[in-house]
């Protein structure tokens, strides 16, 4: 093609209209000055255009189809694929430095969880931000740090920021798929001794039972796959006026530990609504007062305190303890006096230093999540 009539234009892959422009000046044999009398525009403007340096507007594309007979939607359509096309490429070049940052999370088994929807032409960094519904890890950024959320333990435990996000986002987005009611705290209350109930039932029975009754309350209940690096044993969040949300992890292995977490996130949600709206329980593998952070002691005990009276009403326990008969039969006999699974009680008394840590433990169920060794000993970040 013969550009001698203006500067020369350097097509894109997809090209910028203003070489049809210079192919109807072609075909005409029209100089860009005469193509500036015949729209209204500067010659400046039609140079411009020409060379690929400045868009057809939609007054320029109503000009050029009065002028070229081509109608203005074809212009503007041929410039909005350039823009797109130049958008593309520039958050292309600016990711390429991205790719540390997806290094830092747990891919392989974010894959593995079916979290990352990694689809053909698609890479690692594309699909963690299609995940977090994010445009840039700077944006990550700017969301991760709104989201203010309350850890249970100090910051120096140095745990991963990126994998523990990752949970948070995969519990939202399990959440989602979950219908509730609107929030209703006396609803709530109402349905706690239902709850303890579900601590009788075998662990393959209880999510469904227990989702609906949260759910009817405004309250979405989930599990999700615990992460490396990240020690979260649950988390309580609001996520609108209207609807709360508790996640528990899987990395728990006997019954007692899974409902006491799940009656702690529930306190959270009941006690702390308007002073901790997003608390995450990191406790790594040590559970004692210790590590937990001076600014959420007080919250950690109420929830505390609210998770083991609803288990086992105080005034029951301390009759039981008085008689000072723990056998395997009486502990089943005190559960089913009180209402809820024998392995509560056994980890109770464990916790209260009454049992040793192997006694009792016949009676708590065994947790099978259906996670091999391989998911829960592969750590850190990258593929």
């Amino acid at each position: 093609m013969d550009n001698t009539r203006g500067p020369k234009f350097e097509p894109n892959i997809v090209p910028h209209p203003g070489g049809m422009v210079v192919e109807y000046l072609e075909f005409n044999a029209w100089s860009q000055r005469e193509l500036a009398r015949r729209t209204g525009l500067t010659p400046k403007t039609i140079s411009e255009i020409c060379a690929g340096k400045a868009p057809i507007t939609p007054a320029t594309a109503i000009a050029l189809e009065k002028v070229f007979h081509r109608p203005a939607h074809l212009w503007l359509n041929l410039q909005r694929q350039f823009d797109e096309a130049e958008a593309r490429r520039r958050v292309r070049d600016a990711a390429s430095g991205w790719k540390d940052w997806a290094d830092k999370f747990p891919m392989k088994l974010m894959k593995r969880y079916g979290w990352l929807d990694v689809r053909e032409g698609q890479d690692d960094v594309d699909a963690l931000l299609s995940f977090f519904a994010v445009s840039s890890p700077q944006s990550w950024t700017s969301v991760w740090q709104a989201a203010d959320v309350s850890y249970r333990q100090t910051r120096k435990f140095q745990l991963s920021e990126e994998a523990t996000a990752a949970w948070v986002r995969a519990a939202e987005l399990t959440a989602a798929e979950l219908e509730t009611s609107p929030f209703d705290e006396a609803r709530l209350r109402s349905v706690i001794s239902k709850l303890r109930q579900c601590t009788r039932m075998r662990a393959e029975q209880i999510m469904a039972p227990v989702q609906e009754l949260c759910g009817a309350a405004g309250v979405a209940v989930v599990w999700v796959h615990d992460l490396p690096n990240t020690g979260i044993s649950g988390c309580a969040r609001w996520l609108s006026s209207n609807r709360a949300l508790i996640a528990l992890t899987l990395r728990y292995k006997t019954d007692d530990q899974l409902w006491f977490t799940f009656f702690h996130e529930l306190g959270h949600i009941l006690l702390h609504r308007r002073d901790r709206p997003f608390v995450l329980d990191n406790a790594i593998e040590d559970l004692g007062d210790h590590v937990v952070d001076p600014e959420m002691q007080r919250f950690e005990d109420e929830a505390n305190r609210f998770a083991a009276d609803t288990l086992i009403p105080p005034e029951s326990l301390s009759r039981f303890v008085r008689a000072g008969r723990f056998t395997n039969e009486s502990i089943h006999d005190f559960a089913e006096e009180v209402g809820v699974g024998p392995g509560i009680v056994v980890g109770r008394l464990q916790h209260d230093k009454i049992l040793s840590p192997h006694q009792g433990n016949r009676l708590k169920q065994r947790l099978a999540w259906g996670v091999s060794d391989e998911d829960s000993n592969d750590v850190g970040g990258g593929k």
